[in-house]
């Protein structure tokens, strides 16, 4: 089976790290959530590689790569719009399929909004799509308080970022918390993309407590007024338990972009892709014969 290998792009201001998986097949860049990396999705992306030619990066701040993270700088994910414009017009040019979770997914339609020339097409898994006006945003966080997951930025920045080992941590993480409907082998993967070694032998987070809740802190507002003249198609997936999708949204978002194919799958959680790799797979398989070459 086709294996991924570690890349880098340089840029003026450090390196993007990435996997890619080469194959003759059409394109395809996958963006992870905040707070992960490219290694977390290799159970997924695996088994399209045999159809696409694959890339998946580590975001700024985010696992192996080392642009920097100053203060503020991921205000409304603007940066890391850019990362994504400027590692796109790193290659030949042609256009890919974008896909992407959480934060990756809607940094990828900002992407598609601002160069629409690089995307053939768009598979957003969970997208952070918070309401545009001030009222539709303030209930939106009073239900996310009331479900317990308002405060994602403070318990991120509260975060330990130094522990004894990989092993140790995977012990901790596997099966609890937010990890529990992962599957083991995505944890491991998880945690061999996002943990660094320090000088005392120990390992520590690559995305800092501070960068990561700084992401969660600035996400941008409104996003989905912004997309009728996004030139397209569009698979939309999202789910029905502590979802960052809200189905207003979802629905805003299909008015105003009717090349979208929603699939809403209820008994999901904001961890789609590692509860649903197969319905993902699928989806991300079909929207390369929807994207127009």
């Amino acid at each position: 089976m086709n294996q991924p290998q570690r890349e880098t792009m340089k840029l003026w201001d450090g390196e993007v790290s990435y996997l890619e998986w080469a194959s003759p097949g059409p394109s395809l860049l996958f963006s992870h959530a905040t707070g992960f990396n490219a290694e977390t999705y290799r159970m997924l992306l695996q088994p399209l590689a045999d159809r696409f030619h694959l890339y998946a990066i580590d975001q700024r701040g985010h696992g192996f790569t080392s642009l920097p993270t100053e203060e503020s700088l991921a205000k409304d994910w603007i940066i890391y719009r850019d990362d994504l414009v400027r590692f796109l017009d790193g290659f030949d040019g042609r256009p890919m399929i974008l896909a992407g979770h959480s934060m990756g997914a809607t940094v990828s339609l900002m992407a598609a909004l601002l160069r629409p020339d690089l995307v053939r097409g768009l598979v957003l898994i969970e997208p952070v799509f918070m309401p545009g006006s001030r009222f539709h945003w303030l209930l939106a966080r009073w239900r996310m308080a009331a479900r317990g997951d308002a405060n994602l930025a403070e318990r991120a920045a509260k975060r330990r970022d130094t522990f004894e080992s990989l092993d140790f941590v995977e012990r901790g993480y596997r099966g609890r918390g937010a990890f529990k409907s992962w599957p083991d082998q995505m944890v491991h993967d998880y945690l061999k993309g996002g943990l660094l070694p320090t000088e005392d032998g120990k390992v520590r987070l690559a995305c800092s407590p501070a960068w990561e809740s700084q992401t969660f802190r600035m996400a941008p507002r409104g996003v989905t007024q912004a997309v009728r003249g996004l030139k397209c198609p569009v698979t939309l997936i999202h789910a029905g338990h502590n979802s960052t999708c809200p189905e207003s949204e979802a629905i805003r978002f299909v008015k105003n972009h009717r090349r979208t194919r929603r699939v809403f799958i209820e008994k999901a959680t904001h961890f789609l892709p590692m509860e649903y790799l197969d319905v993902v797979q699928k989806e991300i398989a079909r929207m390369a014969h929807r994207a127009p070459r």
